[in-house]
């Protein structure tokens, strides 16, 4: 279940508050509940994984739009949101693990979240782990992104070509971790080890889940 005890203080954009990101995780969940609640489809049973994260970053970002100060941006692909007034872009992934990295078709410079979901034995969704974290972009010094390539597979199919975020880049992902559920989100000594080995690049911050 969400709770706002799951909360942490991070850095976030100016003027986005904690309390936009979780009514915004509320009102997604909501509404996938209403779905199957009122029209009895179960949507993650029909469609293809990705396409279904593709979906959930798309709700998020609308209900986002209707309670913060970042609403929908369409003049251009990127960003997905944009503050009212004062040109701060905000893109928004999901994904279905936590503690996830970015990734993207542009590894462009700015806000990053990305709102880490479980699926429900129902069909519900539930999220677990939330990121944020402002990335360098990929044609910079000192980028959070790398290019990713894409190779044919036996069947002959290609995903397409993408950017995903560096150890750097993950880990500052990682660092900004805003909403974490610790029933199912744990920072395993495993995880806190290769976050250390990259410390000398960029330390712990104190507001990091990896900070001891």
């Amino acid at each position: 279940m969400l709770k706002r005890k799951y909360l942490r203080t991070v850095p976030l954009p100016e003027d986005l508050t904690n309390n936009d990101i979780f009514t915004a995780l509320q009102d997604t969940q909501d509404f996938f509940t209403a779905i199957r609640e009122n029209a009895g489809i179960n949507l993650p049973a029909i469609i293809q994984a990705n396409n279904f994260s593709g979906i959930v970053s798309n709700v998020f970002t609308k209900k986002l739009s209707n309670v913060s100060i970042y609403h929908s941006y369409h003049d251009q692909r990127y960003p997905d949101l944009m503050h009212a007034t004062k040109g701060i872009g905000l893109e928004v992934k999901a994904a279905n693990k936590p503690l996830k990295g970015g990734e993207g078709h542009n590894g462009h410079s700015g806000w990053h979240i990305v709102v880490c979901y479980q699926i429900l034995e129902t069909g519900d969704i539930e999220f677990i782990q939330v990121e944020i974290a402002d990335l360098i972009g990929y044609e910079c010094d000192g980028a959070d992104w790398k290019y990713q390539g894409s190779r044919r597979n036996s069947n002959n199919s290609q995903r397409t070509e993408t950017y995903v975020t560096t150890k750097v880049g993950t880990a500052k992902l990682r660092d900004g971790t805003v909403y974490l559920n610790p029933h199912f989100v744990q920072i395993t000594p495993a995880l806190l080890g290769k976050r250390k080995k990259i410390s000398g690049n960029l330390p712990i911050p104190p507001f990091s889940p990896f900070a001891e």
